[in-house]
């Protein structure tokens, strides 16, 4: 997967969040041939990715530095607002808090519109 800019630069995603579902979409971007970085606050369940061929970040925000793409599996907005944003991921995106305006970005919570609306609401 190349970069949309036309460079022929390869993508970079980061998955925060390596449970059912953050795990399993994880693979499948290894399986495709994506760079790919992982965080979720348990180590346990990064191991597997890693052996994978995913790239385990020591944090969400070392994740999503410099990533073209950030999507977070986390279970609710509350705990995506805390990874993202109390605990200083959002500082890492490419520039700045660009995630909502260049930089690819996807919550997938329970909540996704009032995460989305909260991220960006947090960043405008």
């Amino acid at each position: 997967m190349t970069g949309a800019n036309g460079s022929g630069a390869r993508v970079t995603v980061a998955v925060i969040g390596a449970g059912i579902m953050g795990s399993a979409m994880t693979r499948n971007l290894v399986a495709a041939g994506v760079n790919t970085r992982v965080w979720d606050g348990s180590r346990a369940a990064t191991r597997p990715l890693a052996d994978a061929g995913a790239v385990v970040a020591p944090s969400a925000r070392k994740a999503v530095r410099d990533a073209d793409v950030v999507i977070t599996m986390l279970p609710t907005a509350d705990a995506v607002e805390s990874v993202i944003f109390d605990d200083g991921a959002a500082d890492a995106f490419a520039d700045g808090c660009a995630p909502f305006r260049s930089l690819h970005y996807r919550c997938l919570s329970g909540r996704d519109a009032m995460c989305a609306r909260t991220a960006a609401g947090r960043c405008s």
